[in-house]
């Protein structure tokens, strides 16, 4: 807070806004806005030259694309990384199916042929286990 004559300024900073707080000796506050857009209705001149300010778009522009082109390629990266990993399971899930039918078949089969000697074996045909021959 700055004290002038008989008067104190409070300075508050915005972004383009300075806001000063006048207090007279009344004690009443009077705001002033002094806004850097404001000055006499004119737009700013800006004192850059023009090589400058295309220098400064055209790096922007490029780093622009660069970000663009790697995001691009990431993006297509990942498809293609989904697209295997797709047709991997799908693989996968073929050649179980496949196993699963056989396993169920060689079972039948299996079953199939303890039951024939068992049959056998109750008939007498074969001799049981553990007996001498």
């Amino acid at each position: 807070m700055k004290t002038i004559g008989d008067s104190s300024i409070l300075g508050l900073c915005g972004r383009d806004i300075f806001v000063a707080l006048e207090y007279l000796d009344h004690g009443n506050a009077q705001e002033i806005h002094m806004d850097a857009s404001r000055r006499g209705g004119q737009k700013p001149e800006y004192t850059t030259s023009h090589r400058i300010q295309a220098w400064f778009l055209q790096r922007s522009r490029d780093n622009w694309k660069k970000k663009y082109m790697q995001l691009k390629s990431d993006a297509k990266r990942l498809q293609n990384r989904v697209s295997d990993v797709t047709k991997s399971r799908e693989q996968w899930r073929e050649e179980t199916q496949q196993q699963a039918q056989r396993i169920q078949e060689l079972e039948a089969e299996n079953a199939a042929l303890h039951e024939q000697l068992a049959a056998l074996k109750k008939d007498g045909l074969l001799p049981a286990a553990g007996s001498a021959p």
